[in-house]
């Protein structure tokens, strides 16, 4: 069965492209980005430009973030708060560590930045002149097009018994041809509960036997589909602007297949640090997105090759358990990363010939994505990655390979054309 596992994945195909979570523009820190020089902070001048390219993505009125840092009232309420995650690096949500292949839409801050809001707040939060404060930030710009507008037929009410409802839901896109998506939009229903959007092309018999198997429309998932051949075509989250894929790339959709869609579902309260985030009770949702596809057949047809491994089997409350494997991938340009495991996972990195290509040393199943590079890397022939994962096992009992919520995996997806 583990054989028959990895086989299935090693089908799957996805793009998780554009993905910048709570950045609420797609642009990269500078270089070298504001410094601090020691003198007096105030929020319109010195802060705002920050939390407005930093932190609005998520921290707004009905925001998936548990408060709002639109205001100097907001933000200066929260300033101990804020400077205490930005120093340690947990906010705003960047996983990978710092390498030679930089990556596109990152969101980590210089140190010139967490520096000035360290500053800030140690200085007492001051307001400062209104008229310093930055023009409010535009609105990113829709897709150029949309072919089609997908979504569930009624509002799903989302289960509150946890502090996460992963739920899946089958939609039928009733294409008469073969398409290649290029680019699309998220609307989510109830902003402050949906964590992240899913979107997977599954093979129509599958997926309507699935669906079948519970009463109310869709079915709980976690991690993907959980339906065998699905492949993973788009992903969401918070302060995400309309993606589109690079120019001449694009993702094939079979014309039988349905689409499946998952929505993570976050609405519980939890506590974070000295935050308390609580969105009240769960309300009835309904999230659709927007799709383009290719007015001609794309020239570079993404495919994703899975590195996986399977054979690890982590032991009772063990720490720090550590296992890799290698294998030989296929020559081409690889445009992206996708690492993924769940919610015991520790650490991950893909390395190539000894050279790390991605490495996130304090992994966090929820803020999980595709990392693109800002320069797509040539993967010469012949070449083979080493995939290593490290998992602390908290349970009485072994885990290994599965889709459940309490079982594992060890994998990356590579986005990559020929």
């Amino acid at each position: 069965m583990r054989t028959r596992a990895r086989l299935l994945l090693l089908m799957l195909g996805t793009v998780w492209l554009g993905l910048p979570g709570c950045s609420s523009t797609p642009v990269d820190p500078p270089e070298e980005g504001p410094r601090y020089d020691g003198g007096p902070v105030s929020w319109h001048r010195d802060v705002l430009p920050i939390v407005q390219e930093r932190c609005q993505g998520c921290h707004t009125q009905n925001g998936v973030a548990p408060f709002a840092l639109e205001t100097y009232g907001e933000a200066s309420a929260m300033h101990t708060a804020l400077a205490n995650s930005v120093q340690a690096r947990r906010m705003p949500p960047w996983m990978p560590a710092e390498g030679r292949h930089g990556f596109r839409d990152s969101r980590r801050l210089t140190q010139g930045e967490v520096d000035i809001l360290s500053a800030w707040s140690q200085q007492g939060a001051p307001e400062g002149d209104p008229m310093d404060a930055p023009a409010p930030r535009e609105p990113t710009p829709p897709l150029a097009w949309t072919d089609l507008t997908i979504g569930p037929e009624e509002s799903y009410l989302p289960k509150d018994e946890a502090s996460d409802d992963y739920h899946c839901f089958l939609l039928d896109p009733h294409l008469a041809q073969r398409k290649d998506l290029i680019g699309f939009e998220v609307m989510p229903g109830v902003k402050q509960q949906v964590h992240h959007v899913l979107l997977f092309a599954a093979p129509r018999q599958a997926a309507l036997e699935r669906d079948a198997r519970e009463a109310e429309p869709g079915w709980t998932c976690f991690g993907d589909s959980g339906i065998g051949g699905a492949s993973l075509l788009g992903a969401w989250a918070p302060g995400s602007p309309p993606t589109r894929y690079p120019e001449g790339t694009g993702v094939r959709v079979a014309a039988d297949a349905v689409f499946v869609m998952q929505v993570h579902y976050n609405i519980s309260q939890r506590q974070t640090g000295t935050v308390t985030a609580m969105h009240g009770e769960a309300q009835p949702d309904l999230t659709r997105m927007s799709l383009q596809f290719a007015r001609e057949p794309v020239s570079k047809l993404a495919s994703l090759y899975a590195l996986v491994d399977g054979g690890f089997s982590i032991p009772p409350g063990a720490t720090g358990y550590a296992h890799h494997s290698e294998q030989y991938v296929p020559s081409g340009t690889l445009w992206g990363v996708l690492p993924h495991m769940h919610t015991k996972g520790r650490r991950i990195q893909v390395e190539l010939g000894g050279e790390s290509l991605i490495e996130i040393p304090a992994w966090d199943f929820h803020w999980q994505q595709m990392y693109v590079y800002k320069q797509p890397l040539r993967v010469p022939l012949f070449s083979q990655m080493k995939l290593t994962c490290v998992w602390d096992n908290p349970t009485p009992r072994t885990v290994e390979w599965g889709e459940g919520t309490d079982d594992e995996m060890c994998l990356a997806y590579l986005y990559m054309t020929e």
